[in-house]
């Protein structure tokens, strides 16, 4: 009886291993580089987006550069600003805060899958701004 008792114990105890090894483990998405790719605004229009990303753990800083080349004779525009935001799992939660003193933050919610990121953004106190982005690592 006791050895099957010690048998039951180092059983328990390897199963217990097995698991804590596998539930510590880290399955936030690395994406850490320098992405390239559209942005659609509802407000400018078409353009290309640039976002350079370092990652600690599933803390995200960075920044970004959009231009927009509108039609109809207007001048090109461009942003450019710092993101602040982290990871969890494949889905990525930014903040995204213009350099140029525009007081419209940006919310940036994406997925990330193996090197591309893909999702949307909208301003959260400019509530009429808003759009998509859809980038490649480079």
């Amino acid at each position: 009886m006791r050895r099957i008792t010690q048998g039951l114990v180092l059983l328990l105890v390897l199963g217990l291993s097995v698991g804590l090894v596998s539930c510590g483990g880290d399955d936030d998405e690395d994406i850490a580089g320098t992405y390239v790719g559209t942005i659609n605004d509802n407000f400018a229009g078409p353009g290309t987006l640039t976002v350079v990303l370092s990652q600690n753990g599933n803390t995200l800083v960075g920044n970004y550069t959009s231009v927009f080349n509108p039609g109809s004779g207007r001048t090109a525009a461009f942003g450019n600003g710092d993101l602040t935001g982290v990871i969890n799992g494949s889905v990525a939660s930014l903040t995204a805060n213009p350099r140029s003193g525009s007081p419209c933050v940006f919310i940036v919610n994406a997925n990330v899958d193996d090197e591309d990121i893909t999702g949307t953004y909208a301003s959260s106190n400019c509530p009429d701004q808003f759009g998509s982005i859809n980038a490649s690592r480079q």
